[in-house]
């Protein structure tokens, strides 16, 4: 093979928490020193600082990328490294460059002295590739003991983002005493007697002048985020597993938070019929008796005369794609009233609810689970049991513990959800509570449908000009 003439140099180093570079600033000083003594030229310098080469690393490496680039298309002649962990840690990938050089018929060399032009040379280099890609396992492996271990102590990790509740600095071990009120205030407003919306929330800090960790207004995502953070809840988690309590003080304890998450899941499915927000109370429920679109309801005022009508939209495509008929408008204070007595009659028919039976109380359970995975534990830590048995067990626990939290989770939000007098809350015609006697709607009627009066008509409309779909119970 020629004598190299344009030579690229390429350094690495894994970590460099201070950024001097002082690593790679030696690597490329002994990379020049062979390169004068080989009598080589030396083109240009690939430096990667603070990147890892490791297997379990997801990061790119663009100077790598651009070297073999380079290399390729023949802007370089000639590769030197320093070594061959520092070229990278993956046999895999080891054997994609030797590929490269074999197909491109550029040089190779190390400060180490490998030889890539002879099989020996290639087998020893890819020993040593396989060396360096097992002592990276190796070094993850112990450090993911290393972490595990610090979970099982109740010891959260402290890196990434400040979030809300916690201290700035303070590596999530010191609460903030007034973000840390609001949490707990929205979470009495999410499973109170009268079960408000992550909505409310947001308005609620909001007007208390309160801001997100990034500094902007809160929303309803970053409110949702606050609350299904597990660290809000005071628990440990390793790989997305929680397991274990953290020793230092959090905004909600457990139970609470769990109940939240229950909260949360069952309002993340599609809502029933009527459960939206709207300013109407029968507004979603009303559909076109001639062609089945949705009506609409608003204000209108005519000849000075202001009133609410539902109409059919001829500009409006319903759920098929269609538009609508516009052949049904209709005065809304007439067919309210008349489905107000309808469901009024519903209520009132039903017989009066027979007296909640007790929850289960799963406190027992749910102490004897986590008596067990402690002595386990220490067992563990005493060296009396295998790793392979530990691990083992506590999966097999740590799922019964998940499942008996969550059924207890659920019984206090069904409790908090109890509603003593579905009466009083029907004739409570208060704006505030349009959203739950839409609810109680939705128990009694599942849609109706409205038809044409014709024009000009001053006696009341036929009740038949309605049709009236139950709901299913």
């Amino acid at each position: 093979m020629a004598k190299p003439k344009r030579v690229g140099i390429y350094v690495r180093i894994s970590k460099d928490r201070r950024g001097q570079e002082l690593g790679v600033q030696r690597q490329e000083k002994a990379c020049r020193e062979l390169c004068e003594r080989m009598g080589w030229v030396v083109l240009k310098v690939y430096p990667e600082n603070d990147v890892s080469a490791s297997t379990t690393s997801k990061r790119g490496r663009p100077a790598y990328a651009e070297i073999l680039r380079d290399a390729r298309d023949g802007f370089i002649d000639g590769v030197v490294v320093h070594s061959v962990d520092r070229l990278t840690r993956r046999i895999s990938e080891l054997a994609g460059f030797l590929e490269e050089q074999r197909e491109h018929g550029f040089a190779f060399a190390t400060t180490e002295g490998e030889d890539t032009s002879t099989a020996n040379g290639r087998m020893v280099l890819t020993i040593k590739g396989a060396v360096a890609q097992q002592e990276s396992e190796r070094m993850s492996e112990r450090i993911n003991i290393s972490l595990l271990q610090r979970r099982e102590q109740g010891k959260p990790h402290a890196g990434g983002k400040r979030q809300f509740g916690f201290k700035e600095g303070s590596c999530f071990q010191e609460l903030d005493e007034a973000e840390t009120e609001l949490i707990r205030e929205g979470h009495r407003m999410l499973l109170g007697r009268t079960p408000r919306t992550p909505g409310d929330v947001v308005r609620f800090w909001n007007s208390r002048g309160s801001s997100s960790p990034q500094g902007g207004a809160w929303t309803i995502q970053s409110v949702k985020r606050v609350y299904r953070s597990e660290r809000t809840g005071g628990i440990v988690t390793y790989k997305g597993q929680g397991i274990g309590d953290s020793i230092y003080p959090a905004p909600l304890n457990r139970e609470q938070w769990e109940a939240v998450q229950t909260l949360l899941d069952s309002r993340a499915t599609p809502a029933p019929q009527g459960s939206g927000k709207r300013k109407h109370l029968y507004s979603g429920f009303l559909r076109c008796g001639n062609c089945g679109s949705a009506l609409r309801v608003q204000w209108a005022t005519i000849q000075g005369r202001t009133f609410r009508r539902t109409f059919c939209h001829s500009g409006q495509r319903g759920k098929d794609g269609r538009l609508g008929c516009g052949k049904v408008s209709r005065k809304y204070v007439w067919i309210e009233q008349r489905l107000n007595e309808m469901v009024a009659a519903a209520l009132n028919a039903r017989s009066p609810q027979q007296e909640e039976t007790p929850a289960e109380d799963l406190t027992d359970g749910i102490g004897l689970v986590e008596a067990r995975i402690r002595a386990f534990r220490g067992r563990w830590k005493d060296g009396r049991m295998a790793d392979e048995d530990y691990f083992d067990s506590l999966s097999h626990l740590r799922e019964e513990l998940r499942t008996l939290r969550t059924r207890a989770a659920t019984a206090v939000v069904r409790r908090s959800r109890t509603e003593s007098d579905a009466v009083a809350v029907w004739e409570d015609d208060d704006t505030d509570s349009l959203e739950r006697r839409r609810a109680i709607v939705a128990t009694v009627i599942d849609h109706v449908d409205v038809f044409s009066v014709g024009r000009g008509r001053r006696k009341p409309p036929d009740i038949t000009s309605i049709r009236v779909t139950p709901a299913s119970r």
